[in-house]
C-alpha cells in the first residue's frame, strides 16, 4: 500500500521554495539574536517565529492556495510549529553537545530534519481540503 500525500508534485516543490526563504529567514535571524547576546533558546524561538509566520502566509496563498478564511487554520498551524519548534531544539541541542558540531550547522540539520514532519502536517491538517490521502492498493514495496 502507498500513500501520497499530494498528488501535486508542484506543490511540493512549492513548499520547499518557500521552506527556503522561511529558512533564511530563520537563520538571519538566528544569527543576529545570537550576536546580540540572546539566549539559545530565545534566539531559536524568535528566528523559528519570523520564517512561521512567513511559512504561513506564504503557503497559505501560494503553496496550497488557500483564499477564503478558513477557521482554525492558524491554530492549527501554530500547534504544528510548536511542535516542530520542540523537536527541532532538541535535535539542535543533542547534535551539539554529542556530535560537538557548530551551532549554526547543528541549526540547519535540525531545519531538515523538520521537513517531512512541516510538510505532511501542513497538507493533511492545517491547509486540508476534499480528499488528500490517496492509497493506492497493489503497490508492492
Amino acid at each position: 500500500m502507498l500513500v501520497n500525500i499530494t498528488k501535486n508534485p508542484l506543490e511540493f516543490i512549492k513548499f520547499c521554495i518557500v521552506g527556503a526563504v522561511n529558512t533564511g529567514i530563520d537563520l538571519v535571524v538566528f544569527a543576529v539574536l545570537s550576536s546580540w547576546g540572546f539566549s539559545l533558546l530565545m534566539a531559536h524561538s524568535l528566528s523559528y517565529t519570523c520564517g512561521g509566520l512567513n511559512s504561513f502566509l506564504l503557503n497559505r496563498k501560494w503553496t496550497f492556495k488557500q483564499s477564503s478564511h478558513t477557521s482554525g487554520q492558524l491554530p492549527k498551524f501554530l500547534l504544528l510549529n510548536f511542535l516542530t519548534l520542540m523537536i527541532t531544539y532538541v535535535l539542535m541541542v543533542g547534535v551539539n553537545k554529542y556530535l560537538a558540531w557548530p551551532m549554526i550547522i547543528c541549526k540547519i540539520a535540525a531545519i531538515g530534519a523538520g521537513l517531512g514532519l512541516n510538510f505532511a502536517g501542513n497538507r493533511l491538517w492545517v491547509f486540508k481540503f476534499g480528499s488528500l490521502i490517496e492509497v493506492e492498493r497493489g503497490t508492492r514495496f
